[in-house]
């Protein structure tokens, strides 16, 4: 029996040694098929979302990638989840091994928990890409370090720093603009041009002024004329000849200084951090690179050299600009607190060269989509200046532009209404997160859940998804209905008399005859609630004044289809990727 054993002990040595890697091949497997599943994207329960995408690691990221690539637009392809999924909310899988982001297409839930619901606040998704930007009030949750900077701010939108130091600044610079302009379309003989870059250097000068007053010297617009001053209609010709008559006119352009580069390249860094898959180790690692050094560095110099002039302003009595101002606040809180004033504190600068970036990026992309709109709307374009010129019938009466002080107390409803219209069509999402687990229509939101309030879908640029009033919550149901917002028209076409109220019968346009109602539709492009963009009485002056300059003093002509696309490109805010023109002056 024993030998019968001892020659059987081979056979199951070799089953042992059969067994033993096959077991390690199915551990091995089963293992890997385990974590695959488990780092899958887990979908919200209840939440619409693409199978497909819910069956691959990289969820939905390389159809959005793909997309965005071809169109520089995210909204675009979020407003399409929206109608595949025919849903106010669906959820789509971008980051890989991270929670699903919401998307949620209804304003009057999304109106609900910008301005009543604290289960939500600032995203840290856009505060980790905004890193760059140091200590700027946006990338602060409402708490107090928000509240202590928009402290610093408070003075700044006040009516009488608007009326008494920025307004003149805008006009101003609106005038040089118009000269610009003008110069350039004596040069080009009725050929296009783009405007983009002026009027990005003519916000970027207002923000300038804004901010540091006369202190600051080194202006974008001013070497830009002085440049294409020096040229003449013969040297136009030249570089044109032989090109297609509606080829456009390209003008060189002047190199701006280091800070004005900051100011410039800021923006597109936030833009590429928040696009990035892991935000913070982006931001440490370009914060090593010589070129990233370089742009906040000039940054830091400019920001200090105008700080040291402003003391020496503030402390001899004179406060004029945004950063005398401030001084003036931080003096008096420092009182209050019984503490020196920190005059020199990275907050303050962090926070004036924040206002000048947003400032400058937001306000120039709406004047470029305002004058692609009436350019492509010559009846539009035609109303409006019939308005102004009524209006400002002095001006007109003495064939000469209208002063600061003229279109400062002009009520010009329709104006105000072409650039609702504008702002509500080209607005990007805005962005909360949930601090705790919460429900958004009756779906559970999970804490730390990004949330995406689509302004270019379905309630925005398109009828309305019906719902279920019970799933809505409680503040949202006893809310406020607008039932005036006529949702059987086009709602992606250009119609500014949807912000209209009229007063009395006929087709007239002026205060007379209607009235501007900014709560009649959906909009989002400021934001709503203790978030609400602080620089939107800023932006609205700049657009009024420059616009209303614009349109009283040149008919803007059609320019070729090539030039005339309505693509956009998406940041922090949604910019044309083209504005030519075609001016005759008037």
């Amino acid at each position: 029996m024993s030998s019968l054993v001892q020659r059987s002990i081979p056979f199951f040595d070799n089953i042992s040694n059969f067994t033993n890697p096959l077991l390690i091949v199915i551990t091995v497997t089963v293992s890997l098929y385990s974590l695959y599943r488990w780092l899958l994207p887990k979908p919200i329960p209840g939440i619409p979302y693409n199978p497909q995408a819910a069956k691959s690691l990289l969820g939905d990221a390389p159809a959005m990638i793909k997309e965005v690539s071809a169109t520089g637009e995210f909204r675009v392809w979020c407003a399409k989840q929206m109608k595949q999924m025919n849903s106010p909310i669906c959820q789509i899988f971008i980051r890989p091994f991270s929670k699903p982001w919401v998307l949620l297409a209804d304003f009057r839930e999304a109106k609900d928990i910008l301005m009543r619901r604290k289960e939500f606040d600032k995203s840290s998704f856009l505060s980790d890409g905004m890193a760059c930007m140091g200590s700027f009030h946006g990338i602060y949750m409402t708490g107090g370090k928000f509240k202590a900077n928009r402290q610093l701010i408070q003075d700044l939108m006040t009516t009488s720093f608007l009326n008494n130091h920025v307004g003149p600044a805008i006009f101003g610079k609106g005038l040089e603009l118009m000269k610009l302009f003008e110069t350039k379309m004596l040069l080009s003989r009725g050929r296009p041009f783009s405007v983009k870059k002026d009027f990005e250097y003519t916000s970027l000068d207002v923000m300038l002024e804004f901010a540091f007053g006369k202190n600051w010297v080194h202006t974008s617009l001013g070497p830009q004329m002085e440049l294409v001053g020096k040229m003449q209609a013969q040297d136009v010709d030249a570089m044109m000849e032989g090109k297609d008559p509606i080829e456009p006119v390209v003008f060189p352009m002047v190199p701006l200084v280091d800070f004005l580069n900051s100011v410039y390249e800021a923006p597109e860094i936030v833009e590429r951090t928040i696009n990035a898959l892991m935000p913070k180790l982006q931001t440490w690692w370009w914060s090593k690179q010589s070129w990233y050094k370089h742009i906040f560095d000039a940054k830091e110099r400019a920001m200090k050299e105008q700080v040291e002039i402003a003391i020496s302003n503030f402390q001899s009595g004179c406060i004029q600009t945004g950063i005398e101002h401030m001084l003036m606040r931080e003096a008096s809180r420092a009182e209050k607190e019984g503490r020196a004033p920190d005059f020199r504190s990275k907050v303050l600068r962090d926070e004036l060269f924040g206002n000048i970036v947003g400032g400058h990026h937001t306000t120039s992309g709406a004047m470029m989509w305002l004058t692609k709109y009436l350019t492509d709307h010559p009846v539009v374009q035609s109303n409006l200046r019939s308005v102004l010129y009524t209006s400002l019938n002095a001006a007109k009466q003495e064939n000469r532009l209208f002063t600061f002080e003229e279109i400062r107390h002009a009520k010009l409803p329709y104006l105000d209404a072409i650039i609702e219209e504008m702002l509500r069509i080209n607005a990007v999402p805005v962005t909360r997160e949930a601090l705790t687990d919460t429900t958004i229509l009756g779906c559970p939101i999970k804490k730390g859940t990004q949330v995406f309030f689509m302004s270019n879908g379905p309630g925005f640029l398109s009828p309305s998804f019906p719902i279920d009033e019970s799933k809505r919550s409680e503040s949202s149901r006893t809310s406020k209905i607008n039932a005036r917002w006529d949702e059987t028209q086009d709602l992606a076409a250009f119609v500014p008399e949807r912000w209209l109220v009229r007063k009395r019968e006929g087709n007239g346009l002026l205060a007379d005859d209607v009235e501007f109602d900014g709560a009649a539709g959906p909009q989002l492009v400021f934001g709503l609630g203790p978030r609400t963009c602080w620089g939107r009485r800023l932006a609205y002056m700049e657009m009024r004044i420059v616009i209303a300059m614009l349109v009283w003093s040149f008919e803007l002509l059609k320019t070729p289809p090539a030039l005339s696309s309505y693509a956009g490109l998406e940041g922090i805010a949604r910019v044309p990727q083209q504005c030519y023109v075609r001016l005759r002056k008037l």
